[in-house]
């Protein structure tokens, strides 16, 4: 006779790892086509199940689309550190960007931001887990001003190393940008 428990622990490990392959593969259909152009249909057969358990895990397209790239707009790694410790790690941080080609949720946001069902949850994700901590993060006058130029900066980094792809052109020219990086959200994450 079977172990119940046993066979209730596999099913709930397989269900996650199903799960968990619906989301992996959703990233990639998303980074590849936007919210709009992808289909649950592409999502399934790449990861190798039945359309209905999309439905089943996440609800819809869109809860997928939730779980699969919103997470990721998130900077909340850099809200532990102490607020005289942030423009370095930024700096560090977004001066060795690289391209991504499997799954770039900045790419996402740029094929999926003119959706009117996924634009407005993108926007939602980057204030709520971007500026909103990060204005309250800062102290001193025009904290939220402060907080839209950081995450615009950043933004432009992003885009010109990640997407165009034109990173540094040596180590020195790297560490200049880093340098005069780190100058300029210093001197916008100190008040005053």
């Amino acid at each position: 006779m079977a172990d119940t428990t046993t066979t209730i622990e596999t099913r709930k490990r397989d269900a996650q790892a199903t799960a968990d392959r619906i989301r992996h593969c959703a990233q990639a259909v998303f980074h590849e086509k936007g919210y709009d152009a992808a289909t649950t249909r592409e999502i399934a057969n790449r990861a190798g199940v039945n359309i209905a358990l999309i439905k089943r895990y996440y609800g819809s397209k869109l809860g997928l689309f939730k779980a699969a790239v919103l997470p990721y707009l998130s900077i909340e790694r850099f809200f532990t550190l102490p607020t005289d410790q942030l423009a370095d790690a930024m700096a560090d941080n977004y001066v060795h960007t690289e391209p991504m080609p499997d799954f770039d949720a900045f790419v996402v946001l740029l094929r999926s931001v003119s959706s009117p069902e996924a634009g407005p949850l993108m926007i939602e994700a980057l204030e709520e887990q971007a500026l909103t901590p990060l204005t309250e993060l800062l102290e001193g006058p025009d904290a939220s001003a402060r907080a839209i130029l950081i995450a615009t900066q950043l933004a432009g980094l992003i885009l010109l190393f990640r997407i165009f792809q034109r990173t540094p052109k040596s180590e020195a020219e790297r560490e200049a940008i880093r340098v005069r990086l780190r100058a300029y959200l210093k001197d916008l994450i100190e008040a005053g």
